[in-house]
């Protein structure tokens, strides 16, 4: 009578095959574990840039809606002559609203207004400050300064640049006169602000990709400062 033998254990096939088995399927699952994180973190990479220009906007825009737009005529009218001509003097060499894209020094905005940048979050700060914006397109870094405003002008010192986004490709302003968008503006000339202010805002990420966005800011005080000082 003879003996059955019985197999223990794998044939070296048999261990290659499932070798080569495993090895696939760890590879496609880690494939497409790859594929999902990068496209994870290109989409976080992406909504970071998109929150960066919104912020920027938004500030901006806070900043335009608060403008100031000078002394009131009856201010000035008001007092010695001596005290009237001097406000007259000033209120001519002040310009409390210029604006320009294509600024030589890349300075697009500088204007005086009452919503400054904020400390701290939900707490506005209460005053009126002097704010202006430049954009170094080389670096594709817009900054930002602000400082107290104050009547006499006095000099406070050098200003103090801070960095309000980077990886800007481009921010075009347009200036709202009534009637046209304008490309640049200046209270000093025109003795007004503008009716609003259109601003557009690109950021390109480290992947090449743009992400631009929009807002129109409306300003609610357009007054004119004193109708005597600047000749048409």
């Amino acid at each position: 009578m003879s003996e059955s033998s019985d197999k223990n254990g794998f044939t070296l096939v048999e261990l290659l095959i499932a070798l080569a088995l495993i090895a696939t399927i760890l590879s496609m699952v880690y494939g497409s574990y790859f594929a999902t994180s990068r496209s994870a973190q290109a989409c976080e990479a992406g909504m970071d840039m998109c929150r960066q220009g919104q912020a920027v906007l938004d500030q901006m825009a806070r900043q335009i809606r608060g403008a100031y737009a000078g002394t009131r005529p009856a201010d000035v009218n008001s007092g010695p002559s001596d005290v009237r001509k001097e406000e007259t003097v000033r209120q001519a060499a002040m310009s409390y609203f210029t604006g320009a894209s294509d600024a030589p020094k890349g300075e697009i905005l500088r204007l005086v207004t009452t919503n400054g940048s904020r400390e701290q979050k939900n707490k506005p700060v209460k005053g009126l400050f002097k704010v202006a914006y430049r954009f170094d397109k080389g670096s594709g870094t817009l900054l930002v300064t602000q400082s107290r405003f104050t009547a006499a002008a006095k000099k406070t010192g050098p200003e103090r640049w801070k960095t309000a986004a980077k990886g800007v490709e481009y921010l075009n302003l347009e200036f709202f006169d009534g009637r046209q968008w304008r490309r640049r503006w200046e209270s000093s000339k025109e003795r007004r602000l503008p009716s609003a202010v259109r601003m557009d805002i690109g950021l390109r990420n480290e992947d090449g990709r743009l992400y631009d966005g929009g807002t129109v800011a409306y300003l609610s005080c357009r007054r004119d400062p004193v109708e005597t000082t600047t000749e048409r």
